[in-house]
């Protein structure tokens, strides 16, 4: 008889295997960043002493072997006997899941660490773990290993100078988070971390040491919030504002009666060079948004567009949208509330739900900006005037966008290909190659000169645009880029901040197997084939990563003698076969030597001898393995930096000398 039931299939995780078997419930992955998240959890609770008052100092060691160790200077944990719980404290702080101190505020009045989740899941998902807790001139200690006690807790007199605090050391098990031997995060992501922490804590001290750095890290804002916004903010357009506020409410009238405090604070500044929104709640960095994010974009958006209409910069029917204020805003805010009154989206507290806290936070941004744009007029016609320069780059982008979109979506079908395109008729995109020419005249010996079956032929018109000067905007508005692209067929990779909607990269679309640059090889036919790389460089580089893009060499020379053509790409070339015919007693009188004419006065022939045949045709495959030499040299030769290009030429000019000659 077949299974017709699954009756007593049910079973429960008990104690640490809840946590060691499903760690991304916890920790929101089970790779590195989930144990960097179970890491980040422990320096909470030492935040969160810090906070109250309790500490200064918080220390943290990281190991190359991935020990980590957080010390406090706080109260310590309480690890003795519960009479109420009928535990030992140790027990509930460091074995059960939602036990807390920090659901009484009169403990912890604004808490990062809140649902007692995050100690005992650490401890569950760590190889082992050292705590030590210093209060009542005692050391208390307790050693685990893989989620469960080991031994009884020692308790000894405090021979340390330390009053009191915790002490944490222990190392996330490889056995709970996959890869993290090998793919352990790098100090930077912790240093970030610490950082925003240090800003949000005025005074804090946090020591940071890691064995890749090689030296301790003091991080330390005295004046919080503004310190780090000036610290980041490329060529400031003002004096960083700091506003701070408190309010009384509550989510819900009838389930929550009791109002409760939120504290506010904001510090801005804006900057044609740099832009950041961050926000916190209760020291926890709330990168997904929520309800504090809708009220503050609400808020700024609603008040530039108050103020413009005000002093008569738009119109009744106009407004700004956030983005035209975010490209040049750098901004912190945070809110704090008691933690019990807190709903945090999940244990990862990257986001908050409470309605009250984002109306309140909303308002108080409102009127902290409308104010700051009437009372200091200069500096705030100056940013709205920045801000409508957005307006307008950001309207012109979703008109380009729309055309973009539009021209990318339609796929290249008989009798609507674009203007000088020549398709092959094989489907099969691993032996399809695509030519692109430099222009008409070019389009048709190549088109005569090709293999139809796999070789496509598109021309591009005169110099196309340099695109890493130009705004993408003006880029994307160029018919023959548009055109090209859309024949290759799988989107564009670069990113603008005023278009966001252009149809995604894959490059499992690309129709062609290679793409290539086939140009005169004259001093022009040299800058158009730059440009174009200049062009696979900024809008889809994988390209170039992958293989897929060559030049065509052209000869220079073509030697004559009788029925025999000699294509000579290089003056030394040209040199060998002179000899070679001399070593055959040829008559040199009747070798004729012929500089290459452009591609346009080529015969298919030639073309197709020289530069389209695959048995006898060059190849140059364009060359990306190293990502920052590649992105220096095109920025010293193509970019805005004039003086790099300058010194550059001057580096290599002796190297070239003899052939500017």
């Amino acid at each position: 008889m077949g299974k017709n039931s699954n009756k007593g299939s049910l079973k429960s995780l008990k104690d640490e295997q809840q946590v060691r078997q499903r760690p991304q419930v916890i920790f929101g992955t089970n790779d590195e960043y989930g144990a960097a998240h179970g890491i980040y959890e422990i320096i909470a609770n030492a935040i969160d002493e810090a906070r109250e008052g309790y500490g200064d100092k918080i220390i943290i060691d990281i190991k190359s072997n991935g020990e980590v160790c957080v010390e406090d200077f706080g109260r310590g944990i309480p690890m003795d006997w519960n009479d109420g719980e009928q535990k030992y404290d140790w027990e509930l702080a460091f074995c059960t899941l939602y036990a807390s101190g920090k659901y009484d505020d009169a403990i912890y009045a604004q808490s990062l660490g809140l649902n007692g989740l995050g100690l005992t899941a650490m401890q569950f998902a760590s190889e082992y773990m050292i705590a030590e807790s210093i209060y009542g001139n005692k050391k208390h200690i307790v050693n685990f290993k893989k989620g469960r006690p080991i031994g009884k807790m020692s308790v000894t007199d405090n021979d340390s100078d330390k009053q009191s605090g915790t002490k944490i050391t222990f190392k996330p098990d490889p056995e709970v988070f996959v890869g993290i031997k090998k793919n352990s995060l790098p100090p930077e992501h912790y240093i970030n971390l610490l950082r925003r922490q240090a800003m949000l804590h005025p005074g804090l001290e946090i020591v940071f040491n890691h064995e890749e750095v090689g030296h301790e890290l003091i991080l330390k804002y005295d004046k919080g919030i503004v310190d780090f916004i000036d610290a980041i903010t490329e060529k400031p357009m003002m004096k960083t504002l700091n506003f701070v506020g408190s309010d009384m409410g509550t989510d819900d009238e009838e389930l929550y009666p009791e109002l409760y405090k939120v504290d506010m604070r904001i510090a801005f500044n804006f900057s044609r060079t740099a832009s950041l929104t961050e926000l916190y709640h209760n020291g926890s960095h709330l990168y997904e948004g929520g309800s504090t994010a809708r009220g503050l974009e609400n808020a700024i958006t609603r008040a530039f567009t108050d103020h413009a209409k005000e002093v008569g910069k738009l119109t009744k029917a106009d407004k700004f949208l956030f983005k035209d204020i975010e490209s040049i805003l750098v901004c912190v805010g945070s809110t704090d509330a008691p933690g019990n009154r807190t709903f945090f989206k999940n244990q990862t507290k990257a986001a908050i739900t409470n309605e009250f806290i984002g109306r309140a936070f909303g308002q108080f941004v409102y009127n902290n900006i409308r104010n700051w744009l009437k009372n200091d007029k200069a500096v705030g016609d100056k940013v709205i005037t920045e801000v409508l320069t957005n307006k307008k780059a950001r309207e012109e982008a979703d008109k380009v966008s729309k055309k973009v979109v539009q021209s990318l979506s339609k796929t290249v079908s008989f009798g609507d290909e674009p203007d000088g395109f020549f398709d092959c008729s094989s489907k099969n995109p691993l032996e399809r190659e695509l030519y692109i020419v430099e222009g008409k005249s070019a389009l048709g010996s190549t088109a005569t000169a090709r293999f139809s079956s796999f070789q496509a032929v598109i021309a591009v018109r005169g110099k196309i645009i340099n695109c890493l000067k130009e705004q993408l905007t003006r880029v994307l508005n160029s018919d023959i880029i548009i055109a090209l692209f859309r024949v290759l067929g799988c989107g564009i990779e670069a990113k603008s901040k005023h278009i966001d909607n252009l149809p995604a990269f894959d490059i499992s679309k690309l129709k062609y197997n290679k793409i290539i640059i086939c140009t005169d090889a004259d001093l022009d036919g040299m800058q158009i084939r730059c440009l174009l790389i200049t062009m696979f460089y900024k809008l889809a580089p994988t390209l170039l990563k992958q293989g897929k893009v060559y030049i065509a060499e052209t000869p220079l020379f073509e030697v004559t003698y009788k029925d025999e053509t000699f294509f000579c790409y290089t003056e030394e070339e040209k040199e060998d076969v002179l000899n070679k015919l001399l070593a055959r007693g040829v008559n040199m009188n009747k070798v004729v030597i012929q500089r290459s004419k452009g591609l346009g006065e080529n015969t298919a022939q030639m073309m197709h001898e020289s530069t389209m045949n695959p048995t006898t045709r060059r190849l140059i495959p364009v060359d990306y393995h190293d990502a920052p030499i590649v992105a220096d040299t095109f920025n010293a030769l193509l970019g805005d930096d004039i003086e790099n290009r300058r010194m550059l030429i001057d580096q290599y000019f002796s190297l070239t000398e003899a052939d500017i000659d």
